[in-house]
């Protein structure tokens, strides 16, 4: 499973206070979490009003600072992404692109420019998906235009749009399904997800996305935007990986062992 840690995203208040005083300390801080806890790339989201191509320039640097992680540069502003992407030192990725057409336009060509990965979000003009169908067929029209423009499949992260449960009860069957559907027809494609959308606005938020990550992984997610600061879920990721095939002979399930990593999964 390739993680892709959260928690440097302007939207939560402790990190927009450290982004707007330039609190360099605290930002590395929680890389320094992150990168212990086993995230393979760090989301980076500069998103401060007005401010946000200079805040995701600046956060790009203090990041790489205190990690050689590659980074996942969390928005669709292309200015934004203009004043970060070359300072990027691995291969980034964006996060995201759309269906919908005018943010489609603004982000190909910063995809092809500097040859990212990209995550290929399920929005359309209309808005968020409402079904199965909808989800399938957007990530259809992305993976094929995507594809068509010299992206390789090996480079695009289809997320079938997570939406709180709260608010339908079919949103996370919905999610699921479409990415079992897209993960078969288009071998050699990743499916993402924002995990934490799933369980806004309802209590014990951390049980229902450790839950729905496992059932995701056995539709084939093999990555997601979460916090591996969340201990309870990467051993859950552990042992799905060994129960799924995709941990030859259990070696990494034995090895988060050894680490201690999954004591509390024993508890």
């Amino acid at each position: 499973m390739f993680i892709i840690g959260e928690l440097i995203n302007s939207t939560r208040k402790r990190v927009r206070a450290a982004v707007e005083s330039r609190d360099a300390a605290y930002i590395k801080e929680v890389v320094c979490k992150q990168v212990e806890a086993g995230a393979c790339m760090l989301d980076v989201n500069g998103g401060v009003p007005g401010k946000e191509a200079e805040c995701l320039a600046w956060l790009v640097g203090v990041v790489q600072e205190a990690t050689d992680l590659p980074l996942c540069l969390d928005s669709s502003d292309a200015q934004a992404l203009s004043a970060a992407l070359p300072l990027c030192k691995q291969t980034p990725m964006i996060n995201s692109i759309s269906d919908e057409p005018e943010r489609y336009a603004a982000v190909l060509p910063l995809v092809k420019q500097y040859g990212t990965k990209v995550v290929a979000l399920c929005m359309g003009a209309a808005g968020p998906p409402s079904a199965i169908e909808d989800r399938v067929a957007t990530a259809c029209r992305l993976v094929d235009g995507l594809t068509a423009e010299g992206v390789p499949l090996d480079d695009i992260y289809v997320d079938t749009c997570v939406l709180p449960v709260s608010t339908g009860p079919d949103h996370g069957r919905c999610v699921a399904e479409a990415v079992g559907q897209v993960m078969a027809r288009y071998p050699g494609v990743h499916t993402s997800v924002g995990l934490s959308n799933v369980s806004f606005g309802l209590p014990s938020r951390k049980l229902l996305n450790e839950v729905f990550l496992v059932l995701l992984m056995s539709r084939g997610l093999d990555a997601a935007i979460v916090d591996p600061c969340d201990h309870q879920l990467m051993a859950n990721i552990a042992a799905a990986e060994a129960l799924l095939g995709r941990d030859e002979y259990c070696v990494e399930y034995l090895r988060a062992f050894r680490a201690g990593k999954l004591e509390l999964a024993a508890t």
